[in-house]
């Protein structure tokens, strides 16, 4: 697996031209998402990890006039798994509430010292 550091970079990279892009985290039992649209992406990220979670793909969110595409793609390590493709094109199913979790503020990050 790469560096977060290094995800997040990709996130960004994919970013400058969509509307928004997530980082997909697979949990045993449920998704996160690290969105390009905040702060401290990287910090997301690496507490998301630390917690036991994987980096899986982007999804990605183009917005022309008042529609919204989805798409996604599995990063690099996860790309010959047969399970992602399906894993992640059915998170797009819920593209009207991970915009809405994009626009929620977060308050754990960065934690207070």
């Amino acid at each position: 697996m790469r560096k977060t550091s290094d995800l997040v970079d990709e996130m960004r990279a994919e970013a400058k031209d969509a509307w928004l892009v997530a980082i997909v985290v697979g949990f045993e039992t449920e998704t996160k998402f690290v969105f390009s649209s905040r702060r401290h992406p990287l910090e997301e990220l690496n507490q998301l990890v630390h917690n036991g979670g994987s980096p899986i793909g982007l999804l990605r969110f183009d917005k022309e006039h008042a529609m919204i595409q989805g798409s996604y793609r599995p990063f690099g390590e996860y790309e010959n798994e047969d399970w992602v493709k399906k894993y992640l094109a059915g998170l797009l199913d819920n593209t009207g509430e991970i915009i809405e979790l994009s626009q929620q503020q977060t308050h754990d990050f960065p934690k207070a010292y």
